[in-house]
């Protein structure tokens, strides 16, 4: 292989992985910017993993607290406690319509508002 063509075949691989790279810390910064700025220390230079983690976390507060959504809306549509769901849950057929509804509802508002507060030190708590 002449030197001329490894030169070529270099170059094209640096600048494939350099996208690949580039891409990656896109993201990685499209994620810190997702953040409550309560979490991440934003005067601070973001550490990569630190940004991957606390997104972790984060994302599983969130399902945390849909799944404590989802449950209260149940309960309220039933008119059952939460303990009361789970034993008297296979003998009742879901209500789409406005449990769906209610569902959307609430994901909704989870999704347009951030933790403040209480709700940041209980998903820094392992909450």
């Amino acid at each position: 292989m002449s030197l001329e063509k490894r030169r070529r075949r270099r170059e094209s691989h640096n600048a494939v992985e350099r996208r690949r790279r580039d891409n990656i810390n896109d993201r990685i910064h499209d994620l810190f910017k997702l953040l409550p700025h309560d979490i991440v220390d934003a005067n601070a230079k973001p550490n990569k993993g630190v940004i991957l983690k606390k997104s972790v976390e984060y994302i599983h507060y969130l399902n945390q607290k849909i799944a404590a959504q989802n449950a209260r809306i149940h309960e309220l549509e039933t008119g059952m406690s939460p303990s009361a769901v789970g034993h008297h849950q296979h003998h009742q057929q879901p209500q789409a319509s406005s449990g769906l509804a209610a569902m959307l509802a609430g994901a909704a508002s989870i999704n347009s508002s951030r933790p403040q507060g209480n709700d940041v030190n209980m998903m820094n708590s392992g909450l």
